[in-house]
């Protein structure tokens, strides 16, 4: 199997300055069969800098890459063939590269336009993992290496004891990019969000930081050297920038699978917080406050209280409708946070703008497939909605 004839992309690399640079083809009139008559996939792995590609090649059971937009881990899996027994099992704690794509044989010339079901020429370097588990099993005997994305996030582990009084949470991430050496990338309207008062009681900076994400319905993570703050709902990469949207048809695909929850199940989230004024816990609700889900921390007060009531109620209104798209042909240059609009399916699923949360890449039997977890993408603005307020005391 050829690895190096394609263009590689940039770890890390935004999803449109991929499009700039790789040629691109559509798979208009081809067969849907995957690999297509004239495409090849293509990949190439490394362990510790060293391509085993070809080593690898003959014996490939699978390979599999997950993206995640959540705090999980990125995760590759790679499971090869030891019929013979002459392949000798890997240590952990080793470095494994991955790259996937496509190529175009002799009589399919690649096309420049960027028509309906294109997608990018050539391999998209699918970042840097460490092998955690190696499994040997059988028979047939095969070996399973698994290795997950290091979370630079998870190396601000000293604890700390510190208050935060009448500020925003953009000042907050600045002061823990400071003091841990890095540089920081803030979303402008995350960042000017209020925060009255927050404790960081024993607490390392990584946990912090994900609490504080998982309030005001952000995601933070460390990427380069630098600290980013960005908003969930928001079709961005982490850095801040704006992600244009891809256009899916039906005919791009193998599956689907659509699921619409009762969007009567909540009709808000309810939060309590300590009224000073008062010496009662009060109530916040976003939402309405019918059926509101209730949530178990109380804050300290109001508006870290009605911040968490928003995160959570945004969560659940996103996850009314979830869409799943299996593609025939792989699309290595999509990933987590880029906005889609499908084609071709019932004219609710047509007209609802979506957004990737999560893409699994699966290599196997000649094929490449890429597998799209959706979910409905939300205007900017959207807080919680109009009736957020107080609601009473306990």
């Amino acid at each position: 199997m050829s690895t190096s004839t394609a263009n590689t992309a940039a770890a890390g690399g935004d999803v449109d300055a991929i499009a700039a640079t790789l040629p691109t083809t559509s798979t208009a009139g081809l067969s849907p069969a995957r690999g297509g008559p004239h495409l090849r996939p293509v990949w190439r792995v490394t362990v510790d800098g060293q391509d085993i590609s070809a080593r690898v090649a003959p014996r490939l059971v699978s390979l599999t890459i997950t993206d995640n937009r959540s705090q999980d881990a990125d995760e590759v899996e790679l499971v090869i063939s030891d019929h013979d027994g002459r392949v000798a099992l890997p240590s952990t704690g080793d470095t494994l590269t991955v790259a996937v794509g496509w190529v175009a044989d002799a009589g399919g010339a690649p096309g420049q336009a960027a028509a309906a079901g294109g997608f990018p020429l050539g391999m998209v370097d699918k970042g840097s993992y460490t092998i955690q588990a190696v499994e040997y099993s059988g028979a047939p005997d095969v070996i399973t290496l698994r290795a997950h994305a290091a979370n630079l996030l998870d190396g601000l582990r000293q604890l700390r004891e510190i208050s935060y009084h009448q500020t925003t949470l953009g000042q907050i991430v600045a002061a823990i990019a400071l003091r841990n050496g890095l540089k920081h990338s803030i979303d402008k309207a995350v960042g000017a969000r209020k925060v009255k008062h927050a404790d960081q009681a024993q607490e390392s900076d990584a946990s912090f930081l994900r609490r504080l994400a998982a309030t005001f319905d952000c995601i933070a993570t460390v990427k380069a050297g630098t600290l980013l703050l960005s908003q969930k709902r928001l079709p961005r990469t982490p850095s801040g920038k704006a992600l244009p949207p891809v256009l899916l048809v039906r005919s791009s695909g193998d599956s689907h699978r659509y699921a619409r929850a009762d969007r009567d199940s909540y009709s808000g989230v309810r939060c309590w917080y300590n009224n000073h004024k008062t010496g009662k816990r009060t109530a916040v609700v976003a939402g309405i406050t019918g059926r509101a889900k209730d949530l178990r921390t109380t804050y300290a007060s109001e508006s870290d209280a009605l911040a968490a009531a928003r995160a959570e109620w945004a969560r659940i209104q996103r996850g009314i409708y979830s869409f799943e798209i299996t593609l025939a042909y792989g699309r290595a240059d999509l990933g987590p946070q880029r906005p889609v609009v499908v084609r071709g399916y019932k004219p609710q699923i047509d007209s609802t703008p979506w957004l990737i949360t999560a893409v699994r890449h699966s290599l196997a039997g000649g094929g490449y497939t890429s597998t799209l977890t959706l979910e409905t993408l939300q205007a900017e603005g959207v807080e919680g909605g109009d009736e957020a307020g107080d609601v009473g005391d306990e």
